[in-house]
């Protein structure tokens, strides 16, 4: 099967990389995709070193009638079976290009809070059944949306520093360590996060932010946690590359987010048999299970999230034995295995709904 992967980015974040995992998933599988979309991004440089097929269309903004134009005569020239979009403005491309050029298209819908531009889709794929419910709740039938949730490889098992090695790189002893991999956006709450540890000083850890401190809200949250006493345990790494080695060398995984559909994060600390503390919004109660994996607690809210966070750090035993408990959910129902199977059987749908 040919598919046309459209989406708009120029950033790094889950959308992208679930985009890129499921097209390296595919073409392993067999099937042949071609990135349609802005190449001078992360995703581009990404999906060019993987020698993925790619034509770069620039998708400016929601009337950009000649890359609608480019994108259905690419699906026409390479005769492709169906176009698959991302995020609003994919679906919203994939839907004019699929239409235009009579080719099945389908949209997958990564967040609670758009819910625009899916209408064209033969199939839409929502990455969690809370975003399902949002997009039944705009008015899309419920037939026509297929929940998928997000899949990724198996990380833990992939080579990777060592866990010695890489807290010795961080500077840490004997102390766990927390950490909270996330772009610096309102949005994912690390503002509640350091909040929440200025009330465990009494207790040894140490806290790594991964993720590009660059940013307005990254300068604001360095000044944050130096206010709060914080400066010499908390650790902004910065934008890395090497989350897995990270997360083999991490105890704990926090994910305090505002709004959040389903994190690729939690997947990726669940491969890495670590227990979690985060924020139950969107989808995440459909992967972090309360007592059993870890604990989920109310957004906006750092007495809550310090206890979570407290019960862990106090009892190793509770630590090791939600961990596992992580990593049995990942490998039950959140593999790329998995995401592929059903992604490839809403494809057939789409297929067989457009032939009709």
């Amino acid at each position: 099967m040919k598919i046309l992967m459209v989406l708009h980015s120029h950033d790094s974040g889950g959308a992208e990389r679930h985009a890129l995992q499921l097209m390296e998933g595919l073409r392993e599988r067999g099937h042949e995709p071609v990135f349609a979309g802005p190449l001078d991004g992360w995703l581009g440089d990404q999906v060019k070193a993987a020698g993925l097929r790619h034509q770069h269309i620039p998708l400016h903004g929601l009337i950009d009638l000649p890359s609608v134009w480019k994108l259905a005569s690419l699906a026409r020239r390479e005769k492709a079976d169906l176009i698959h979009g991302h995020l609003t403005r994919g679906a919203y491309y994939a839907g004019l290009g699929g239409k235009l050029a009579g080719v099945a298209n389908v949209a997958t819908a990564h967040s609670t809070n758009a819910g625009k531009h899916f209408g064209r889709a033969d199939r839409i794929i929502a990455v969690a059944d809370a975003v399902q419910t949002f997009l039944r709740g705009r008015g899309y039938a419920a037939e026509r949306i297929q929940v998928v949730h997000n899949g990724i490889p198996d990380i833990a098992a992939q080579p990777h520093a060592s866990r010695a090695a890489v807290r010795r790189e961080l500077g840490l002893g004997d102390e766990p360590c927390l950490l909270m991999a996330a772009r610096f956006i309102h949005a994912k709450g690390h503002d509640t996060l350091l909040q929440a540890m200025a009330t465990l000083q009494a207790r040894p850890w140490t806290l790594a932010l991964a993720g590009d401190k660059s940013s307005e809200l990254g300068v604001r949250m360095e000044a944050l946690a130096t206010e709060l006493g914080l400066a010499g345990r908390v650790r902004f790494l910065g934008l890395r590359e090497d989350v897995p080695a990270l997360l083999g060398a991490a105890d704990l995984f926090v994910a305090p987010s505002r709004r959040e559909a389903l994190s690729l994060a939690l997947l990726e600390a669940s491969a890495f048999s670590l227990p979690i503390v985060a924020s139950w919004v969107g989808g995440t109660g459909e992967v972090v299970k309360e007592g059993d994996n870890g604990f989920l607690v109310p957004p906006d809210d750092p007495p809550t999230l310090a206890a979570a966070i407290d019960t862990l750090l106090a009892d190793p035993a509770l630590r090791h034995d939600c961990g596992a408990r992580a990593r049995t959910r990942f490998e039950d129902g959140f593999t790329l295995d998995a995401m592929l199977g059903k992604t490839l059987a809403v494809y057939r749908q789409a297929l067989e709904a457009h032939s009709r």
